[in-house]
Parts: C-alpha cells; structure tokens; sequence
C-alpha cells in the first residue's frame, strides 16, 4: 500500500474572471444562489444568463447558507459569458498530521512462545521497534500505554478481604468444583458467589509443592506434594485496574516520531514486562480519553488509537465482545471522532477470538481487525499491519489550504483532483457535503465542519471509497478559485 506522503501533492490557487451569477461569493450574506449573487471577494457574478445544468443543492458562503448550482464539469457556468477558465499558482498542500496512541497488550499471555521462536512479546515488540525507526514513519505522531495497570496501592500481599479494598476479595477462598476445572480457579467471598449451589471453600497449598493448589485442607495431596495446608496470606484478586483515567495517561506521550523519541519508546518497552489479565475495556476506554484530549489540543491533526491484543477481554466490564465494540463506537461518534483500530495476534484454536477484535474493529469505524496467526512470521505481519493502518490514515483527510496573502478563502470554490500513478488526466472528486452522503462507488469528500453551520473547518476528508482509490498513489491537487463541483442531480 503506499502512503500519499511519497506522492505529489499541490494546490492551485486560481484567479477567475467574469465567474457565473450563481457561484458562491466569498463573504456573501447567506450565500449567493442562481441570478444576482451577493457579497464580496471573487465568485461575484451578474445577470440571469443561461448555461446548461442548473439544478441546486444545498450549499455554504462564508457566513451561512446558501446555493451550489450542479453544472457540467466543463465549467460551462450561468452568468454573462459563462464562467472563464481558472489559472493561478500552485502550492505544496500537507497532509493532516497523523498521531497514533496505541495501547499495547503486556498481560501474561504475551510470555506464550510461537512455533517459529520467541515469545508473542518478542515478536510483537520487535514489530513496533522496527516501526518506530522506519524513515517512513519520521514526524508521524506516536504515543504508548500497556495493560493491564495495577490499581493504585495495590498491596503485594493480603490477609483479608479489606486489605485488598477495590482490588478485592483477598483470594482465600474458592467454588470447590473450579479446582477441578482447566479455567482456574474461581475467587469466591460466600456460597452465593458460586454457581449451581457450589460451596465455597478454603484454599490450599500442598505441603511439598507451593504451586500445587488444593482444596482439600488437611487431607494428602496427589503426586507426593505432602498434605493440603490453608493458606492465611494470598493476593488479591483484581488487582488490576479498570480506570479509564489511569489508561489515559500515557507512559510515553504522543509526539513526533525521530530518533530521540523513538529511543524513548524503545526505552519503555524495554523496561516493561508482560504479566497478568487482560481488561479490555478500560484500557480501551482510557485509550480514547488520551486520543480525544489529544485531538482537542490539536484540532489540525488526525488521532487514532491502535489496541493490540493476544487475549480475549478477562477483567474489567463489559468483557462482552458487544460491550467493547460499543466503547470504541462512542470513540467514533465524539467529538473529535476517534477511530480504533484493532491489531490480535492469536492462534487457530482461539475460539471466538476473530470475531470478537472484528466486531471491536467495527465499532471504532475500521471495519475489521488485522487478525495475525500466531504460526505465521507474527513481526512482519504485525509491522505490515502498522504500516497499513499508517497509509490507510495518510490518505484520508488534508489540511484546509491558506489563502493567499491578503485575500479569504471562500469554501465554495475548492475543488479536489486526483491525477493517478499512471499519468492518466486528473478527475475532480465531487463534494458531498457530509460523511453521510458519501457514495459506496464514487466516494466523494466533505469538510470535517460544515460551513454552513457557520463553522471553520480544518480539513479536507475523503469518503471512503475515495481514500482507498487515493492509496494507490498518484498525485492530489485542491484547485481553489473555482465553483465546487457536486454530483449531478439525476
């Protein structure tokens, strides 16, 4: 896939004279639509003259609504002589700066060993270190937490359920029949706790082995381990934090990838070991929180968070693949919309897992997880899956261009072409107004704030069939000066 970064990109500010009486004028109270336009700056006309076209939709000047006349792309316009040909000099337009806060997986699972090698921990941090140094990857905004996050004086040791407070109960105690079961154990407090009338019972260790959990006290263990002695101290048993403010205060802050700052998370990966459950959900939660308040500060920029993952969700709730993925929806349907994708690195006997990161993946408005095989090159796949998630953002949203010294720039009269790899002419990609009315085919493109509601937008944004055409590279131009292009109306 490649990164519109590597293509060409201008913008032509242009000049029009003798524009058609239906254009939108820069500063035009309410917006100018077919006959007489009103207000300032260029795209004023005169008259009534006829063209062809002349169907209207809802459109924008600089201070309200107003009308956009559909024309043939041939510009022939609707005021005295038509509307003239646009010329004028051309500029470097940029990208929307990109920032990614990813949250990274570090429960025990990530210890597990591949069939090629390594630990999943390994494999995945390996990736992200080749990703952080790729030159491709220079000025890209980058930031990092783990989980699971212990919970705030969270005691290495308890003896009873209070000193364990909101990381309680003190596991002490536990339903007899999940001794048995290939889950592990089951913390209960009372009878209550367990299912189907299961008591709950002491916990043990036997005498000869301390890793052998027992539940019989008092009676000989299996395998020579000596006898099932109660335990009086143990840990707690949800020790780990579900907070969303701990997950969005990142170990690493977001900034722009060079050297220094890509040691620096280099630096904390390597500081971090993989141990414990996986509570989705407020690290998702808390994932978002730090990519909004990101985004909030930083309007003219892209955030989006990564949550990659080898566990189904363990702690925290919801643990339901429905309740993370309508976290990750609200994280869509903010303000500042943040997307989510999803990187799970898992193992063909993982039952439910792909579904489970596809359905999360289509909350957060990406459509699907990049699903890694855990008996496949797990650090390319995972590397290509960053470099993908990379492109696929670069080429989505544009920073809106300045104008000219001394002039203001009249939304009405910005056009986006997009000339592809093979030379072939430039088309003009039609404005739609809203995401909502993006073409599944033709795409399209909108500002991120509608002008009409009497806001100011600061990008571009591309439709989504539009940004996959766009990611096969070729050269985007925004042509400012003449009337907006919209679909015609059949």
């Amino acid at each position: 896939m490649v990164a519109l970064a590597a293509t060409g990109i201008s913008v032509i500010f242009a000049a029009c004279g003798g524009a058609d009486g239906s254009s939108v004028s820069a500063g035009g109270a309410g917006g100018a639509g077919a006959g007489a336009s009103s207000g300032t700056g260029p795209g004023n006309g005169s008259g009534n003259g006829s063209g062809t076209g002349g169907a209207t939709s809802t459109g924008y000047g600089t201070d309200g609504p107003g009308e956009i006349t559909t024309g043939p792309s041939s510009g022939a316009g609707e005021g005295a002589g038509g509307e003239a040909s646009c010329a004028g000099e051309t500029k470097t337009a940029e990208l929307v700066p990109l920032d990614l806060y990813i949250m990274l997986d570090s429960s025990g699972s990530m210890r597990d060993r591949l069939a090629t090698g390594g630990t999943k921990w390994t494999a995945v941090t390996d990736a992200l270190e080749a990703f952080f140094t790729d030159p491709k990857s220079e000025g890209l905004g980058v930031g990092l937490q783990y989980f699971p996050l212990l919970n705030a004086g969270q005691p290495m040791s308890c003896r009873t359920n209070e000193e364990c407070g909101v990381s309680g109960p003190c596991a002490l105690r536990a339903c007899q029949s999940s001794f048995d079961a290939r889950t592990g154990i089951q913390i209960c407090v009372a009878d209550a706790d367990c299912p189907d009338g299961d008591p709950c019972i002491d916990i043990g260790v036997c005498s000869q082995n301390s890793n052998v959990v027992c539940g019989d006290i008092g009676e000989r263990c299996p395998n020579r381990a000596g006898t099932c002695n109660r335990v009086s101290r143990s840990t707690c048993a949800h020790p780990y934090s579900c907070v969303t403010e701990d997950y969005a205060t990142p170990a690493v802050s977001i900034a722009p990838l060079d050297a220094a700052w890509a040691d620096e998370l280099i630096g904390s990966i390597d500081r971090t070991f993989p141990d414990g459950g996986t509570p989705t959900a407020g690290a998702l939660s808390g994932a978002i929180a730090q990519a909004r308040a990101h985004a909030q500060a930083n309007p003219t920029h892209r955030v989006v968070t990564v949550l990659a993952t080898d566990g189904m969700p363990t702690e925290c709730n919801p643990t339901s693949a429905d309740g993370i993925a309508e976290i990750a929806a609200e994280g869509l349907g903010g303000s500042p919309s943040i997307s989510t994708f999803v990187i799970g690195v898992f193992g063909r006997d993982d039952d439910g897992a792909q579904a489970t990161m596809n359905r999360i993946a289509e909350g957060g408005g990406t459509k699907s997880a990049y699903f890694i095989d855990t008996s496949s090159d797990v650090t390319q796949a995972f590397l290509d899956a960053l470099s993908e998630i990379r492109g696929t953002s670069l080429a989505c949203e544009y920073q809106v261009p300045a104008p000219s010294a001394g002039q203001t720039l009249d939304y009405g009269t910005l056009n986006v072409q997009h000339t592809p790899p093979e030379g072939a002419d430039p088309s003009t990609i039609f404005y739609v107004a809203s995401e909502a009315r993006c073409d599944a085919t033709a795409g399209g493109w909108y500002y991120d704030v509608d002008p009409a509601t009497g806001g100011t937008p600061t990008k571009i944004v591309m439709c989504p069939a539009t940004c996959t055409h766009f990611q096969a590279g070729g050269q985007v131009q925004l042509q400012v000066g003449c009337k907006t292009e919209i679909p015609p109306i059949n």
